[in-house]
């Protein structure tokens, strides 16, 4: 390995520390995409599934999005008594480490809540009801899972209201591959040089 080599490596193992690739389509909800006010119906991007989503453009009724210009409402136009739900899956690969996050906020009152799911064929990977949000600032939450090596969904589920158009904001969904920190890439990549100039000393000996 010579000294170019080296160095694309070590840049190489840099890089990837700061790689989140989100395995979550439109999770912020910008499409489809609008200037003011709101709008709902299917996602077009065949990220999200089931329920019709409601868009928000950012500052629509004051309410101002996590991030981006657009955040998405779970309760939406369910008037036949039923929980409103969507969903998307995504492939993992098996006992892979990964990170899901999400930005959520009440919209009407602190009774508001909904129910988050990681499920495969084999089970539950994850189910946790989230009913500490209020309505004027944005909560965040944050966990980890391990990959099952299939194909695993995340679903939101309205559980206060089932049904109606008030109800729980979400944005900056995500589901990220944990990998290593970057000081820990950058120590591999120091022993990685270490051992290639050591072999090339041999060599000259």
């Amino acid at each position: 390995m010579n000294r170019s080599q080296i160095v694309a490596a070590v840049c190489l193992l840099t890089v990837s520390g700061f790689a989140h690739s989100n395995l979550i389509v439109n999770g912020g909800f910008e499409s489809p995409g609008i200037t003011s006010g709101w709008t709902y119906g299917a996602d077009p991007t065949g990220g999200w599934q089931g329920d019709n989503i409601e868009v928000w453009a950012s500052g629509f009724l004051g309410v101002d999005s996590y991030e981006g210009s657009q955040h998405g409402e779970l309760n939406a136009h369910a008037y036949d008594g039923t929980a409103w739900s969507i969903y998307q899956s995504f492939n993992s690969v098996l006992s892979d480490v990964y990170d899901i996050s999400f930005a959520y906020r009440a919209r009407r009152n602190s009774s508001e809540a909904f129910r988050v799911t990681l499920e495969d064929d084999s089970g539950t990977i994850l189910d946790q009801l989230v009913d500490d949000h209020v309505t004027g600032q944005w909560n965040f939450f944050a966990d980890s899972f391990l990959g099952t090596g299939s194909e695993i969904t995340l679903t939101f589920t309205s559980v206060t209201p089932t049904a109606g158009t008030v109800g729980n904001f979400l944005d900056a969904v995500a589901v990220t591959k944990k990998v290593p920190e970057p000081s820990t890439l950058a120590l591999f990549g120091v022993g990685l040089a270490g051992l290639a100039y050591r072999s090339r000393r041999r060599k000259q000996a």
